[in-house]
């Protein structure tokens, strides 16, 4: 507030209007200065203890997920959103229900009692985090040592089993126990039937049987080539062998020698000469013109003459033998001819086999989508089985650590029952007495600034707007000569 002229409301005009207020302001701070001193007197002793937890992240909750590492790593480090979600735990109502039916802090059994119960605990209780560590404390007061003992113990207890209970999965060892039994069950199924239909089909392992069988048909194909051309070979070869043994005789001379006629030569000489002198026998008894003698002269020149044919003819010796060409040739051509039928049977035998494999080929290349999509189950049962194995024992461990309750939160400061109680007179107490006088100040200054009494000049300028040329004192107003001393009133009015 201003005054008229521009000058600022002084000090010691709010100083004026509190002192014209000092009777009730003293009053009234005598009453508060009694109150709080009749409160230090009169109320009971309060006994306080706290407890407090540390917080870590060692253990990390189980997730039910389908990945095998799906779950949570675990930190070194703990948020404030984790500090913050402890302290929503400490203090849920349920849990705090809990503790004022174990504790008995309701006065009767209705539920109207267990409510006002439950909130004159929430007043009582203080929780709030321990700065610049991992760590949440709660803080409860009574004029009871034992009941806060008592409230606290309970509490943590109660707490501790809370906090297993939000971060645990409960039922989880049971889920993963009957899924694990059911993928068990599935995979023992699936292999019984792709035994049955490995027998069925002769199949003992059918990616190698379809290699070995394609490498077997790939090397009969080979040799089957082969042996045509082996055998086009021999039948061209026992058709160039049957020319070239159609001009060869069996049979080759292998010794030629001429022999004279020796026999009839010495035959005829010994017949002429028998002539002759058979002739000169009968020469002396017979006249040469004698038919007799003329007989014989012509069987001597006959036999002369055949003894001169004789002369000139000549016999000749010829010593023949095997063809050994014609032989080698014939015994090529057998044996040419018996590969060729070898051949021919061999071809046969090719052929059969590839037709052999080629249908084994295609009966594997059939039952191949069928064994894909049983073993491609059982992979799936498998790993499902392998997963949820895992997971079994996972929850199995959780469950053992929630029964020995292994947290991440552990209390560190236990409920104790408190030997002294609280001073009375406390930092609380005193900041609430000053608090209270500062308020009984500024209530009368309000009323004193709310005031309609004027007594300074520049009140008057304040409420009439108008400036004040001049005070007159109102013992001047007051007759001097009456002889009567002025009354002041300690808030005239002007």
């Amino acid at each position: 507030m201003r005054a008229p002229g521009g000058g600022a409301l002084l000090f010691r005009d709010v100083l004026e209007r509190l002192f014209r207020k000092k009777r009730q302001l003293l009053i009234l701070l005598g009453l508060w200065t009694g109150a709080v001193a009749a409160y230090v007197a009169l109320a009971p002793p309060v006994y306080q203890e706290e407890i407090q937890f540390l917080i870590n992240n060692n253990r990390a909750p189980e997730v039910i997920s389908p990945e095998m590492n799906s779950g949570p790593v675990a930190r070194d480090y703990v948020d404030d959103s984790v500090i913050a979600t402890e302290l929503q735990l400490l203090s849920n109502v349920d849990l705090l229900r809990d503790v004022v039916k174990k504790c008995g802090l309701a006065k009767s059994t209705d539920p109207s009692a267990e409510e006002e119960a439950v909130r004159h605990l929430r007043t009582q209780l203080k929780t709030a985090p321990v700065l610049k560590a991992n760590m949440i404390k709660a803080t409860y007061s009574s004029s009871d040592p034992n009941q806060v003992e008592a409230v606290l113990r309970t509490l943590s207890d109660d707490y501790l089993n809370e906090h297993l209970r939000a971060h645990g999965s409960a039922g989880t060892y049971e889920l993963f126990a009957k899924q694990a039994n059911e993928y068990e069950q599935e995979l023992k199924t699936l292999q019984d039937q792709l035994t049955q239909f490995h027998a069925q089909r002769n199949i003992v392992e059918l990616g190698e049987q379809k290699d070995l069988n394609l490498r077997k048909l790939v090397d009969l194909q080979a040799t089957l080539k082969d042996a045509v051309a082996n055998r086009a070979e021999d039948i061209q070869k026992i058709g160039t062998l049957k020319a070239q043994l159609a001009g060869l005789g069996s049979r080759i001379t292998t010794q030629a020698r001429k022999v004279p006629n020796q026999y009839s030569v010495e035959r005829l000489n010994t017949m002429l000469v028998e002539l002759e002198n058979k002739r000169t026998e009968l020469a002396a008894k017979y006249q040469p013109t004698e038919r007799v003698i003329r007989e014989l002269d012509q069987e001597i020149a006959n036999t002369k003459a055949a003894l001169q044919n004789a002369g000139r003819m000549a016999s000749t010796e010829e010593t023949t033998d095997v063809n050994p060409l014609r032989q080698s040739l014939e015994a090529e051509l057998a044996k040419t001819q018996v590969a060729e039928k070898e051949e021919q049977v061999h071809i046969a035998n090719l052929e059969r086999d590839i037709a052999g494999y080629r249908g084994s080929l295609s009966g594997l290349e059939d039952a191949t989508a069928s064994d894909d999509q049983l073993v491609r189950r059982i992979k799936e049962a498998e790993d499902n089985f392998f997963l949820y194995s895992k997971k079994r024992e996972e929850a199995r461990i959780e469950e053992a650590m929630n029964n020995r309750k292994i947290a991440n939160v552990s209390l560190v400061q236990p409920a104790a029952v408190p030997a002294l109680p609280l001073p009375a007179l406390s930092l609380t107490l005193i900041a609430t007495y000053v608090l209270g006088c500062l308020l009984i100040v500024s209530m009368s200054i309000a009323t004193g600034l709310a005031s309609k009494k004027i007594s300074t000049a520049w009140e008057l300028e304040v409420l009439t707007g108008l400036p004040v040329l001049a005070e007159v004192p109102v013992e001047a107003m007051l007759p001097a000569a009456a002889g009567v001393m002025p009354v002041v009133d300690p808030e005239p009015n002007i």
